[in-house]
């Protein structure tokens, strides 16, 4: 009786992962030995299943174990690239948004600067500003006559 008591004990503490090295071997002889006590007969049969050594592996459970490791890992890394991406938009938002500021201030600065100005390049007779309009818009039309000329050449060149 004392000795079932025991083998009890020492079972529950195998069950629990603290048993040392000698109790389990006493465990592996009590139940090995053949006179095992009623009561402990269901125990019996746990016990010798969880010490077979010879313990079959199926078939293909290393390929299956490789593949799920790699699909974490691919996971993970998913993962981490979302969180760059959602920082990343995070400061490029903030960039925008000042540059945004810093434009609206300069416009400002820039628009109030114009205004004290007084106007420049003007003339006082007519005739004088007369002359230049004719002159700019002669220098304009040269310009155009050109690129229409040498648009001309090309179409003529490709269409023969």
């Amino acid at each position: 009786m004392a000795k079932t008591e025991e083998i009890k004990r020492l079972l529950v503490r195998y069950y629990d992962g603290q048993t040392t090295e000698e109790e389990e071997n006493i465990l592996r002889s009590y139940f090995n030995s053949g006179d095992v006590d009623a009561a402990l007969e269901e125990e019996s049969a746990i016990f010798m299943a969880l010490q077979s050594e010879d313990c079959p592996v199926p078939e293909g459970l290393e390929a299956r174990l490789s593949r799920q490791i790699n699909q974490w890992n691919t996971v993970e890394i998913t993962a981490r690239r979302t969180v760059r991406h959602s920082n990343l938009r995070w400061v490029v938002g903030i960039a925008a948004s000042l540059l945004l500021l810093f434009a609206a201030g300069a416009i400002v600065y820039q628009s109030e600067n114009r205004a004290g100005q007084t106007e420049q390049d003007t003339y006082t007779d007519t005739k004088d500003a007369y002359a230049e309009t004719s002159r700019a818009l002669m220098k304009f039309s040269e310009s155009i006559n050109k690129g229409i000329e040498a648009a001309e050449n090309i179409t003529n060149k490709t269409g023969d």
